[in-house]
């Protein structure tokens, strides 16, 4: 477990550290948005901000998954499929635990010291996790979805499972875009060596 910690923190990190960079991004939009009274576009600028997210999310992934499966290939070991769902997991420990803070502005009396802290929890987690304002804003049974105590943990499965899958692809070396593959200048149109 430490080895693993020691391992892949700095990628979990640098997973948080694109989430921050995206939900700033997501927030500016919603903002935007919502200042021009522009519904339709606040929705739509929220799922395009997701979607970039996400795909930041599945490149770090893929290099991580890439250079496992080299590694695990040249020893002869498994792959550890699981690691990219526990690198995801790892990544998103600060969103889950406001999600869990979250919880007593629902569960505890009204106006009490703890729902206020889990009120100010729903709040860092909505800025955290701006990407997804737009769409939490959208309203379910004539209620925001940012009000529901379950929508902050839902919210953070996207990524996890984007950060599983992109993972496995990476390890086996698929892609599932031609985007994140760098053009190799020394080889000529036939595939041939200069």
């Amino acid at each position: 477990m430490k080895n693993f910690f020691t391992r892949y923190s700095y990628t979990a990190v640098k997973l948080f550290l694109n989430q921050f960079a995206i939900a700033l991004f997501g927030v500016g939009l919603a903002f935007a948005c919502a200042k021009a009274q522009k519904t339709t576009l606040l929705y739509v600028t929220s799922i395009f901000a997701v979607l970039f997210y996400l795909f930041l999310q599945y490149a770090v992934m893929w290099e991580v998954g890439a250079k496992d499966g080299i590694s695990a290939q040249a020893r002869g070991t498994s792959r550890g499929l699981w690691r990219g769902f526990a690198i995801g997991a790892l990544s998103n420990v600060i969103n889950l635990l406001l999600a869990l803070l979250g919880l007593f502005r629902d569960f505890s009396a009204t106006g009490s010291g703890l729902s206020k802290m889990g009120a100010v929890c729903r709040s860092i987690a909505l800025m955290l996790e701006g990407m997804y304002q737009g769409i939490l804003s959208a309203p379910f049974r004539g209620v925001q979805l940012h009000d529901f105590a379950w929508v902050y943990f839902a919210i953070t499965v996207p990524a996890i499972l984007v950060c599983g899958v992109s993972y496995i692809i990476g390890s086996y070396n698929l892609h599932a875009t031609n985007i994140l593959i760098p053009k190799n200048k020394d080889v000529k149109n036939n595939g041939r060596p200069k």
